[in-house]
């Protein structure tokens, strides 16, 4: 039978590419950005740097900002150690599509049903390697999953063939993957993963976004399914995003990073949903994960929380890095 071995969650930032001179130059589009989301509603810019008392500023030192993405770097590669060390040969991916690939239509929750996925340019060098590679899928196990999920009252959209990614420019000859799952391939898995489904929840977009308490029960259900799946095989389940953004929250990232600590399910589905917006929701994909692990007694392991600033606002990107390994 499979047997779940780990779980990580993992955050994808275009800051983690980019030398920490630049990071400044993302605020402008944070200034731009007429909605910002922080503490159950939306803010402009200038609302935000009022609220907050542009109190951030000194966070914007080329000082700062370097022992941060030294940081970074250090727990990424913690946390590619951490998965080499789980030894898993299947993955489940969890991640969103941030209308690179849906741009037409937004299903709640799909999975990828497909033979294989593909990255490389013009993906940026902090998604993918500088040459066009692809990665075989599980579609046998994607399918048994959809399956499963169908029997257990999840509607589910079966996606067979990975469309276009309109974020690439010039479009390639191949469909390359979202940067959530790109992300997870190439920092983590060092471009190798094992065969795996790629899963997408549209956390980010109302009004198809499911709810916490059921992305609580969506881990339920896929601990279930893989529990069941006859297949001797180690499984590990990555969420690919979060914590709080593009408004960074550190109170409400400790807070979240405590239930998640404790499996406070409860605390976690209380929280008011306007809190999981923007790509704070993607804070869901999480807790599909923690579910899945629970009943292996796996602990969690923060491997470190650097809050990434790039505006006096206090805009930027709270970086989690978090990962449990169950006990052989």
């Amino acid at each position: 039978m499979a047997k779940i071995v780990f779980g990580m969650a993992v955050p994808h930032s275009g800051m983690l590419g980019q030398a920490p001179e630049d990071w400044l130059n993302n605020g402008e589009r944070d200034r731009n950005n007429p909605e910002l989301w922080f503490r159950n509603r939306t803010w402009t810019y200038p609302e935000l740097e009022a609220h907050r008392g542009a109190a951030f500023e000194k966070f914007l030192t080329i000082e700062e900002r370097t022992a941060r993405a030294a940081r970074c770097r250090v727990a990424l590669d913690k946390m590619a150690e951490a998965y080499r060390a789980a030894d898993v040969d299947v993955a489940i991916i969890l991640g969103k599509d941030q209308k690179e690939i849906f741009t037409d239509f937004s299903p709640s929750i799909a999975i990828y049903t497909g033979q294989e996925v593909h990255n490389g340019p013009p993906q940026r060098s902090v998604y993918a390697p500088d040459h066009h590679v692809t990665h075989q899928c599980h579609p046998k196990l994607a399918t048994y999953l959809i399956d499963h999920f169908q029997r257990e009252n999840f509607d589910l959209t079966d996606l067979f063939a990975w469309p276009d990614n309109v974020w690439m420019k010039p479009l390639p000859e191949y469909p390359v993957v979202p940067h959530a799952y790109s992300f997870v391939y190439h920092q983590i898995m060092g471009d190798n993963p094992p065969p795996h489904v790629p899963i997408i929840m549209n956390c980010f977009y109302p009004p198809t976004q499911p709810s916490m308490a059921r992305c609580i029960d969506f881990g339920r259900v896929l601990r279930d399914a893989i529990n069941a799946w006859p297949d001797d095989v180690r499984v590990g389940i990555f969420a690919s995003g979060g914590l709080s953004h593009f408004v960074n929250d550190e109170e409400f990232d400790h807070s979240i990073m405590k239930m998640l600590g404790d499996y406070d399910y409860d605390g976690l589905a209380a929280v008011d949903n306007r809190s999981y917006q923007s790509g704070t929701s993607e804070i869901k994909l999480y807790v599909s994960v923690m579910k899945a692990v629970q009943e292996t007694g796996a602990e969690m392991t923060l491997v470190d929380y650097v809050p990434c600033w790039r505006t006096a606002a206090g805009t930027g990107e709270g970086m989690g890095f978090m990962y449990w390994k169950a006990a052989d």
